[in-house]
């Protein structure tokens, strides 16, 4: 058991990323508070001053996985505003990175979509999913009025795709173990998308 003194806020965050990593390994309904405790290296009753229960710290799990995935894709598709071929391989290489980088993530990923026919995961995890579409469909916009983007593709559906992509790359990431792209698929997978405008763009930028 952990002896080290942490502020209250440090000590909550440990807890609740054991709990994740718990709940990747067993599924929601196969992980148990004293599991959790054990991974976190505190005792059960401490584990009860930071969460009434299991669910609590389930739907917590889903916004802190949600919440870090929302903001990175916003920042760099604010970053790469004018550039899109740049925002989009940047937001690939984000889900490839974030998928390596935590490889209880893409399970995660799973359960949530397993829980999703229960109102309270619902409410946690819908405000980040309608955040996410709603700045991809508002930069799909802009590129479309901008002469990038094909203007006769439906930007939210076009967001909806995007953002489905990270499922993809997660169910990659949970059966290979590792997820390789090579960019220039991933260029290939544009083309579609893009006007005559866009495409020379893309040209010019690839050759660079």
């Amino acid at each position: 058991m952990s002896t080290r003194r942490m502020p209250a806020a440090e000590r909550k965050k440990q807890i609740l990323l054991s709990a994740i990593r718990v709940f990747a390994r067993s599924t929601y309904h196969g992980a148990t508070t004293r599991a959790i405790a054990e991974e976190a290296g505190v005792t059960e009753a401490l584990l009860y001053r930071y969460f009434d229960n299991k669910r609590e710290i389930f739907t917590e799990g889903i916004a802190h996985t949600a919440s870090r995935l929302t903001k990175g894709l916003e920042a760099l598709l604010e970053q790469n505003h004018e550039h899109p071929l740049k925002a989009i391989l940047s937001c690939v290489d984000y889900f490839v990175a974030i998928l390596d980088g935590n490889p209880d993530l893409a399970r995660m990923i799973f359960l949530v979509l397993a829980e999703l026919g229960e109102e309270d995961i619902r409410k946690v995890y819908r405000p980040y999913q309608k955040q996410v579409v709603a700045t991809l469909t508002r930069h799909i916009t802009a590129w479309q009025e901008a002469g990038y983007v094909d203007p006769d593709l439906d930007a939210v559906d076009t967001a909806w795709l995007f953002f489905g992509s990270y499922v993809i790359l997660a169910q990659v990431k949970q059966f290979q173990g590792a997820v390789k792209l090579d960019r220039r698929r991933v260029v290939g997978l544009l083309r579609p998308f893009l006007t005559d405008f866009g495409e020379e763009r893309l040209d010019a930028q690839e050759e660079l």
